[in-house]
């Protein structure tokens, strides 16, 4: 192997590494525990501020009024710049990677971020509830942006815990679910003011700019997610260069690898090598089906491979454990399929091979121009140093703005009442 492909190799497995350790730092492990009671009080606030912190930042027994991690470098100066009108809490959960990453839960990823948001939506409803006038803000970094941006989905599409008009606004930093490209008020290009909060003069959020220099591509678990009735008062904040939230365009199977590892055990080396393993046959096995299912048209004695959607994008929904897996009754209907497919070209294959094989090159082209980026070293440039860009949120300034906003919010909603 020459050194330029010894150096190539080595970036892409660095580049791998960090795709499946979306968030770093320490805290403890344990598997998730019912929803602990929100701290309210004394009196309802203006605002109120959960926090939902990386991987390896929180846990189940996590103290909910500890303003640690990024989120609580977030939080703690709101708290300061608008004393007696915010209030704040932390989810306290497992916030692990399969046991991969120091400190984190030995849950898999997938199972911790669920977690995150069955405790995010359990306390939204309790502040609602005990205080109806409260407006409610959600923070969410890396892990917890991902929990965040689901619970901001679900109020936005007027189908979450509470209603659209409680949330004042979310902001989200290092997004796993960031769509591809997206501006910083996703559904807004260049839109930098955030709109104010409802019921709101919006006279102090109307001096408040949430600004960034623009990331490429998009989060690693290409949610692609919007906001409905919440838009343009979700903050979408990501580094260009952080694996989590700008993974290159052109990198499918990239994304497909994260999801595996997002729900294997990573304890160690052996449970990971089964782990892993396990859940990519069952990976192929389930693109294999949906393929059979849907992209080969059989019948009069023809067969057309006719992709209704890529070999990539079949390939990431086979991986994604938020698209339902085929049930035994589409695995069946599969088998028979490909059993009609195999009898009809054997019946006439020279009339069919050919015109096969030629349906079948084109949509291997295509899964090869879809992970274009994996085979560029200019592009894996960008990520040398992924890591550090994406620990370094608290301590460059790209929390000012999205605290200012949460302060100024504050100042409205008490102005209003």
């Amino acid at each position: 192997m020459s050194t330029a492909t010894t150096h190539h190799a080595r970036i892409l497995a660095a580049a791998a590494a960090a795709a499946t350790a979306i968030g770093l730092a320490g805290a403890t492990t344990t598997t998730a525990g019912p929803a602990a009671a929100v701290p309210i009080g004394p009196g309802c606030p203006a605002l109120y501020v959960l926090g939902v912190q990386g991987t390896g930042q929180s846990s189940p027994t996590a103290d909910p009024l500890a303003d640690t991690g990024v989120v609580g470098a977030f939080i703690a100066p709101v708290l300061s710049g608008a004393p007696g009108l915010v209030q704040r809490s932390y989810i306290s959960y497992g916030a692990g990677f399969g046991g991969a990453v120091p400190g984190g839960g030995r849950d898999p990823y997938v199972v911790s971020v669920t977690d995150a948001r069955s405790q995010l939506d359990a306390a939204a409803a309790q502040i609602a509830e005990t205080c109806p006038d409260t407006m409610i803000a959600g923070v969410g970094y890396s892990q917890g942006a991902q929990a965040v941006s689901s619970f901001a989905r679900d109020v936005g599409a007027g189908v979450g815990p509470i209603g659209p008009e409680r949330v004042a606004g979310i902001a989200l930093y290092a997004n796993p679910d960031r769509a591809p490209d997206a501006p910083i008020f996703p559904g807004r290009p260049g839109q930098t003011v955030p709109d104010p909060a409802p019921g709101t003069s919006g006279a102090a959020v109307a001096g408040v700019q949430i600004i960034n220099p623009p990331a490429g591509g998009g989060g690693i678990a290409d949610g692609a997610t919007s906001y409905g009735a919440l838009t343009g008062r979700v903050a979408d904040i990501c580094t260009d260069g952080d694996l989590a939230c700008s993974a290159p365009d052109r990198a499918a199977l990239l994304r497909v690898g994260a999801e595996i590892a997002a729900q294997a055990d990573l304890r160690d080396p052996f449970a990971a090598i089964g782990s892993v393993g396990a859940l990519l046959s069952s990976v192929l096995g389930d693109a294999w089906t949906t393929v059979v299912l849907n992209d080969f048209q059989v019948g009069g004695g023809n067969v057309d491979y006719a992709p209704q959607l890529p070999l990539a994008a079949r390939l990431i929904d086979a991986a994604d454990p938020r698209v339902p897996a085929p049930n035994p009754y589409d695995i069946g209907a599969a088998a028979a399929r490909w059993n009609e497919v195999t009898a009809t070209v054997a019946g006439n294959p020279i009339g069919l091979l050919p015109k096969l094989a030629g349906q079948l090159a084109t949509a291997w082209g295509q899964l090869v121009a879809d992970n274009a980026d994996l085979l560029n070293p200019a592009v894996w440039v960008r990520f040398v140093d992924t890591v550090s860009r994406h620990n370094s949120y608290a301590i460059n300034g790209q929390l000012n703005s999205g605290i200012a906003w949460m302060v100024a919010l504050a100042h409205d909603i008490a102005g209003s009442r």
